[in-house]
């Protein structure tokens, strides 16, 4: 994360180098290849970049095949299983032991290729995909996340080595409450988070609207974030306010969820969810043109010609089947139903993302808005239509 952010700023430049830890400086797109000469103990980062690792081993174990790709398969879902069984206080000698073969054998070799010391993950600025979690976990990465905003100097929750939960991003720190207001959502469980404690800022300066707009009577801080609390107190982050919006059909949809579901694809880099307002969702799709490039060759297509490349049948055929394989477990009214193609990458740099590597929705429908209006207008844009 860049240091002009709270949570990169707090965490990386002002935590580690306070516990006397040394720097190793790359960015989300050279992240796989500079790993293994940084050799980190500890990568602080967002769940985009986390993606990118998931990305990465996937990939790199595709193209082994074979039996090392069975092998890893079974690696992960023995170190699944036997996460399960430690939450629930169990033990199972066989997975212990079939974990300490795979782990020498299989996922040690793994660990390698990110510089073999990685033990422990921290993921902040939204919610990391909880298959991604389990997933880097498995391979032997501890994956802590947590949650705040600047507002919150930043931490509100957090995971700890004693009250750890995958897909929540943990209970409140010490003198920090949450409470999840449902007037505005209606839902009984999902609403605002809303935060009170000493970490909660004074106020916006010389904005007076603003922080009355933010600031509860008895001065919580009103988040913008949806989520919600489980029995055992962690919370759960379901994505922002201002990025839900309703379908056609009255239902709402907050599109943050869906689109780290279709980047779990190799073959999907970014995705941009839309649909206030219109029957159904639709999508922008950045493919990964590495994996994209060596599948077209594979199946004798001609990749000298990037939009030509994008407007082969086989390849719309190719996303539809990614898209509705990573979309399986969305609500039906949430799925995606019809998408384009678009060979420019979000950037920081085009004004396509924050710095913090968030989609800047606005920017994208400016440039693409023809274009994504253009899927409600054909004879028949549904994919995935006989669900």
């Amino acid at each position: 994360l860049p240091w002009a952010h709270s949570f990169g700023q707090t965490l990386e430049l002002h935590a580690m180098i306070y516990f006397g830890s040394s720097l190793g400086l790359t960015s989300a797109k050279t992240l796989t290849r500079d790993m293994p000469e940084i050799k980190p103990t500890i990568l602080v980062s967002v769940p985009t970049v986390f993606n990118k690792v998931y990305d990465g081993i996937q990939k790199m174990m595709e193209a082994e095949g074979g039996i090392k790709k069975t092998m890893f398969d079974a690696a992960i879902a023995n170190a699944i299983k036997r996460e399960q069984l430690l939450k629930q206080g169990k033990r199972s000698r066989w997975i212990d032991m079939q974990h300490g073969f795979f782990d020498k054998v299989v996922l040690s070799k793994v660990r390698d290729a990110f510089g073999g010391r990685l033990k422990y993950a921290f993921s902040g600025g939204a919610a990391i995909s909880t298959e991604v979690a389990e997933f880097i976990s498995g391979v032997g990465i501890t994956v802590y996340e947590g949650y705040g905003l600047t507002e919150t100097s930043p931490i509100v929750t957090a995971n700890t080595k004693n009250a750890r939960r995958i897909g929540s991003v943990g209970k409140p720190i010490p003198g920090v409450t949450v409470e999840i207001d449902t007037d505005l959502t209606g839902d009984p469980e999902i609403g605002e988070i809303v935060v009170h404690g000493p970490n909660v800022m004074m106020g916006y300066y010389n904005l007076p609207e603003a922080n009355e707009e933010v600031f509860t009577p008895n001065r919580g801080f009103r988040t913008g974030d949806l989520g919600h609390v489980d029995e055992d107190g962690f919370l759960f982050i379901r994505g922002r306010i201002k990025e839900q919006y309703k379908l056609e059909n009255g239902k709402y949809v907050v599109p943050s969820p869906i689109e780290e579901q279709l980047t779990l694809s190799g073959y999907i880099a970014q995705a941009m969810v839309y649909g206030e307002q219109r029957p159904y969702n639709v999508a922008v799709i950045v493919p990964d043109f590495e994996y994209l490039n060596k599948w077209a060759e594979e199946k004798g297509l001609d990749t000298s010609d990037i939009d030509a490349l994008l407007a082969q049948p086989e390849v719309r055929e190719l996303f539809t089947t990614e898209i509705n394989r990573a979309q399986s477990s969305i609500k039906h009214y949430e799925r995606v139903r019809a998408f384009i193609l678009e060979d420019e990458e979000f950037t920081p740099e085009n004004t396509m993302l924050t710095p913090s590597l968030k989609i800047k929705r606005r920017a994208v429908m400016a440039k693409l808005g023809d274009r994504i209006n253009d899927l409600y207008d054909g004879d028949d844009p549904l994919i995935g239509r006989n669900e």
